[in-house]
């Protein structure tokens, strides 16, 4: 018994020393729709939310508490200076800001991030750090490198994305017509969801996969229609034409639908 209790008192004594706890810290922004939030190295599964409101709010939980015995220290971390007591630092050049993660990938922190919809996003990290991306409810401009899963909801803004090994799905409730999109995956599947009436360009190709749609991509009408098929590659034309809309996998499959 006695060393049951020992051992009971040495996790409570371990747990004590590595307490984690959620913190929040808020970036005002001036300009959302003038703007750019660029989020760099960030560890884990990581979720974007678009709000209507005016500070990018960046929650942190199961972050590790500063022992007692630092008390008057700074954390140092070897990728950076930590000014938000989160484990991320914030840069600020006119309406860009520039949020990188300093906390080594082996820490267990899991970060979820609110900014302003209209506010356009930029987001990179390496694969020792990659996970899945999940954004939502964005109607500005977003650029997203991942090694891992990206899962886009609700976004009408332009997209620039781009996984090595994982999985891609967005569904877009409106397709803006201000830049063009381009949705890539080296190995895992894509799977898009568009408006049934959304004018586009498009171009689908997959070198060892096959593709799929609810589209009607040809019509008796308009025998040019389909410009190019073969090689498992394909440019149509969609409600007469568009937005340039690519979509690329090389041994993954795309879907492509209509909402």
């Amino acid at each position: 018994m006695k060393l049951i209790h020992f051992g009971l008192a040495l996790g409570v004594m371990l747990l004590a020393g590595h307490a984690t706890y959620a913190q929040e810290y808020k970036i005002p922004v001036e300009n959302a729709k003038d703007g750019q939030l660029i989020l760099e190295d960030f560890v884990g599964d990581l979720p974007i939310e678009g709000y209507d409101g005016t500070e990018i709010v960046i929650t942190a939980d199961h972050f590790e508490k500063t022992p007692d015995q630092a008390k008057g220290l700074k954390p140092v971390y070897s990728s950076g200076t930590d000014n938000t007591g989160i484990g991320l630092s914030v840069n600020k050049d006119g309406g860009r800001i520039t949020v990188q993660c300093i906390v080594p990938f082996t820490k267990d922190v899991t970060y979820h991030i609110k900014m302003p919809k209209s506010l356009s996003l930029k987001f990179s990290r390496g694969c020792e750090r990659s996970s899945t991306i999940t954004v939502s409810n964005l109607s500005g401009e977003v650029d997203i490198k991942n090694c891992q899963d990206i899962e886009l909801k609700n976004v009408t803004g332009p997209l620039v994305l781009n996984t090595i090994s994982g999985n891609i799905k967005v569904v877009f409730t409106e397709v803006s017509k201000e830049k063009p999109i381009s949705i890539a995956s080296i190995s895992g599947d894509v799977d898009v969801t568009l408006p049934a009436k959304t004018p586009a360009e498009l171009e689908m190709s997959t070198i060892s996969g096959n593709m799929y749609t609810d589209f009607d991509l040809s019509s008796d009408e308009d025998k040019d229609n389909i410009r190019r098929v073969g090689g498992n590659k394909i440019h149509s034309k969609l409600n007469g034409g568009g937005v340039e809309l690519k979509v690329t996998s090389i041994s993954g499959h795309i879907y492509l639908r209509k909402s």
